[in-house]
C-alpha cells in the first residue's frame, strides 16, 4: 500500500496500523498547496456480497456525515473526504501535528491537581460536544489525546469509525446483536463497555482513569481494586485534596449509574474545587514534569517593578477578567492575574493572554480588549520601558525554524514544543543562550554537543 495514490489524490506514505479489514495510514494530499499529510481510515469488506455491500455503503456514509458533525469542533480533526474505491471505503481526516499524551504520563512521574484539573476541563468540554451529538469516543486513551504543536492544546483522535462500522457488520452478516464485541482499551474501559454496552459516561470513567494515572504516576493495570465491589483504590497513592479526590472517584465508580451521568455535571463539579492554579507558562502546556528547563541557564527576565494596578485600571481587569470567562472557563482569573503580575503595559497583558487561545478566539478577544482599551481611557497605551541600546537582537525566524528541526531530528516531536517555549518564556534570549538551553533537554551528551556544533558553528 505503501506509495499508492488513493483517489488519484492522496500518496500514502506510512501505516499506522490496523488488521482484519481496517488500516490507518498517513498519507499527502497531492492536490493542496505543499502536499499537507492527512489521515486515512481504510474500511476494506471480508465479502462481496452485494447485500452486504450496500448495508457497509450505508454505515460508511452515516459514520462520514456524523465525522463530519464532530469536526466542527476545534479540538477534534475535521473530516477531509470520503471516498469508495474498489469497493472498498476510505475516511480522510486531518493530520494533527503534536505527541500523544502518552509522553506525558511517564512511569513515577506525578502531576500536581492544577494540571489535572486542566486536563479534565479541556477534554471534558470536547466530551461535552461529542456526546451531544449523541456520539461516544469509545477510546479514551491517552494515545488518542494529542497535545497540539502550535498552540499546545489537547485533541480528541481516533473515534473508531472504522471499529464501529466494523462491529455493525458483523451484527449484519451474523444476523444477531453481538453484545459481546467491545471497542476499546483494557485498563481504560468502564466494566459496561467491556460488555458491549457503552454509555456517555463510560468515556468520562475512561478521562477519570487518565487523570488518576497522573496523579499518581502508575499505569491503570498497577491500580488495585476491590475483589468484592469491584472499585479502585488509589487515593492512598496520590498527595491529592478531598475535592478533587472525590471528583475523580465519582468518574470511576464501577457502576455507571452511579457515576456522573454527562460531562457537563463534571465541569460543575470542576468549578467547585477552589485551587489557585499555578500558571508561570503557558495556559495549556504539559506538566513541567516533562519539560523542566534549567533555570541556572536562562537569563534574567527584564522586570519594571510595576504593580498590577498601575497597569490595568479597576475597570479594565473587570471588562477583561470577564471576556476572559467566556473564553477559557473558571481558570480565567488566575491566568489573568498572573500574566497582568509580571507585564510592562496593557497591551502586553493582551499580547500574553492571547498565547493561551485558540485562533478563532485569539481575533475574538483581540477586537474586545481594543474595545474596552477605547472604552476605558482617552490615553495612548504606554510603550514597553525598553531601552534600544540594551535591548536583546531579536533571534531570527529563520534561527528558531534551524533549531526545531535539529532537535527534532534528536529528541521527536517535543523538540519543536521545546523551542518554542523557550521562546515565549524569555523572549529576549540570546542564540547562545537559546542553543545552550535546549541543549542541555538532550539526554545524550555527545548528541547535545552535536546540537551545539551544528547551530554555534
Amino acid at each position: 500500500m505503501l506509495g499508492s495514490l488513493l483517489d488519484g489524490r492522496y500518496q500514502v506514505l506510512q501505516v499506522l496500523g490496523g488488521g482484519g479489514f481496517g488500516q490507518t495510514y498517513i498519507a499527502q494530499d497531492t492536490h493542496r498547496p505543499g502536499s499537507p499529510r492527512c489521515v486515512v481510515k481504510h474500511l476494506k469488506p471480508f465479502t462481496q456480497n452485494p447485500e452486504f455491500l450496500s448495508t457497509a455503503r450505508r454505515l460508511f456514509t452515516s459514520e462520514a456525515e456524523t465525522l463530519e458533525k464532530l469536526g466542527n469542533h476545534d479540538q477534534i480533526p475535521r473530516l477531509l473526504a470520503y471516498f469508495e474505491e474498489n469497493q472498498e471505503f476510505f475516511l480522510v481526516q486531518e493530520f494533527i501535528q503534536g505527541y500523544s499524551l502518552k509522553a506525558e504520563l511517564l512511569p513515577g512521574r506525578r502531576w500536581t491537581e492544577e494540571q489535572v484539573v486542566q486536563l479534565l476541563q479541556q477534554v471534558l468540554g470536547i466530551l461535552e460536544f461529542v456526546h451531544s451529538h449523541k456520539v461516544i469516543h469509545r477510546d479514551i486513551k491517552p494515545d488518542n489525546i494529542i497535545r497540539r504543536q502550535h498552540d499546545c492544546k489537547l485533541v480528541l483522535i481516533d473515534f473508531g469509525a472504522v471499529k464501529q462500522i466494523q462491529t455493525q457488520l458483523r451484527t449484519a452478516i451474523s444476523g444477531h446483536i453481538e453484545t459481546t464485541i467491545a471497542i476499546g482499551t483494557p485498563g481504560y474501559m468502564a466494566t459496561e463497555q467491556g460488555q458491549g454496552k457503552p454509555r456517555p459516561n463510560s468515556d468520562i470513567y475512561s478521562l477519570g482513569i487518565i487523570g488518576i494515572q497522573a496523579l499518581t504516576g502508575l499505569h491503570p493495570r498497577q491500580l488495585q481494586e476491590d475483589p468484592n465491589t469491584g472499585e479502585i483504590f488509589w487515593q492512598h497513592e496520590a498527595n491529592i485534596s478531598p475535592c478533587l479526590a472525590s471528583v475523580l472517584s465519582k468518574m470511576v465508580l464501577y457502576h455507571f449509574k452511579e457515576r456522573y451521568q454527562s460531562a457537563t455535571e463534571v465541569l460543575e463539579a470542576l468549578q467547585s474545587i477552589d485551587i489557585d492554579t499555578e500558571i508561570d507558562n503557558q495556559f495549556t502546556q504539559p506538566p513541567l514534569s516533562v519539560i523542566q528547563l534549567p533555570q541556572a541557564t536562562l537569563p534574567q527576565q527584564n522586570t519594571t517593578g510595576q504593580s498590577t494596578a498601575s497597569i490595568l485600571s479597576p475597570e479594565q481587569y473587570k471588562h477583561l477578567e470577564k471576556t476572559l470567562l467566556e473564553l477559557v472557563g473558571p481558570l480565567a482569573p488566575t491566568l489573568l492575574r498572573k500574566i497582568a503580575a509580571s507585564a510592562n503595559n496593557y497591551q502586553d497583558v493582551i499580547d500574553n493572554l492571547t498565547q493561551h487561545l485558540a485562533g478563532n478566539q485569539r481575533t475574538e478577544f483581540q477586537e474586545k480588549s481594543r474595545l474596552i482599551l477605547r472604552e476605558t481611557t482617552s490615553q495612548p497605551e504606554s510603550q514597553p520601558n525598553i531601552s534600544p541600546s540594551t535591548e536583546t537582537p531579536v533571534i531570527s525566524d529563520s534561527f528558531v525554524r534551524r533549531c526545531e528541526q535539529e532537535l527534532v531530528d534528536l529528541i521527536g516531536p517535543i523538540g519543536t514544543f521545546l523551542v518554542q517555549k523557550a521562546i515565549k518564556s524569555f523572549p529576549q534570549i540570546s542564540h547562545s543562550e537559546l542553543v545552550k538551553l535546549l541543549s542541555s533537554q538532550i539526554p545524550d551528551p555527545q548528541k547535545a554537543l552535536q546540537f551545539q556544533q551544528r547551530l554555534l558553528s
